[in-house]
């Protein structure tokens, strides 16, 4: 076999060091909080889409492409499908995940104006009707949330939102959207007292802050 030259050797070598490295993260997700043992970040293409993973483990980071895999399963799964959860505390803070045990060791009370993002993507729809686009006397649906998404996603159904706070403590609005090559299932949780009215406006309001997040960990199609 014939060898390759040096010069090439050592071309191939930084281009592979180059792209194992994680780009660098915005200043808007360089301000999210992360736990102390996930300090890290990396990025994965699931389908086509390339979306960037923040507060992870430093042994994930070194191998981003197990990000599409369940690692507690034997043998080991790798799909294209994921989840994204964080939550922003009443002062506005930007958590990756749950928000800390600080909070939950004050009075409930200190939840509220708080807020959460959950997000489950996959590379096709679901078999089932996850919910049904329509009012209730409990869920009412926001119009015109289409633009408020991300860049490339088209809006497939709600935006359903609860009219007042449940009996976990939020009211939640869920909604479908596909981008490119992914189906998206959001939602947005408002922290309030059980029974509280949340307003369309607190709800917008809510949706622009995380949409906005959302489209800047998703590059789709990958480039």
């Amino acid at each position: 076999m014939r060898k390759l030259p040096l010069w090439l050797l050592l071309a191939i070598a930084a281009c592979l060091g180059a792209c194992s490295r994680p780009a660098p993260l915005s200043p808007e997700l360089q301000a999210i909080r992360c736990p102390t043992n996930r300090p890290a970040h990396a990025a994965a293409t699931f389908a086509d889409a390339r979306i960037t993973f923040v507060c992870i483990s430093e042994e994930l980071a070194d191998s981003p492409h197990l990000l599409k895999c369940d690692l507690e399963s034997r043998p080991m799964i790798c799909e294209d499908d994921g989840s994204l959860l964080f939550s922003r505390s009443p002062e506005g803070v930007v958590y990756a995940g749950l928000l800390p045990g600080e909070y939950k060791r004050k009075d409930p009370e200190a939840l509220y104006g708080g807020s959460r993002l959950t997000v489950n993507f996959r590379k096709n729809a679901p078999r089932t009707s996850t919910f049904e686009e329509e009012e209730t006397d409990w869920r009412y649906l926001i119009p015109r949330v289409a633009p408020l998404l991300p860049r490339g996603f088209t809006l497939v159904k709600g935006t359903l939102c609860d009219r007042t706070a449940t009996v976990l403590g939020s009211g939640t609005c869920n909604l479908e959207a596909r981008s490119a090559s992914l189906y998206w299932h959001i939602s947005v949780a408002i922290h309030a007292e059980r029974g509280t009215p949340i307003l369309e406006e607190e709800y917008r309001a809510e949706l622009t802050r995380w949409l906005e997040l959302l489209g800047m960990l998703v590059k789709e199609p990958a480039k």
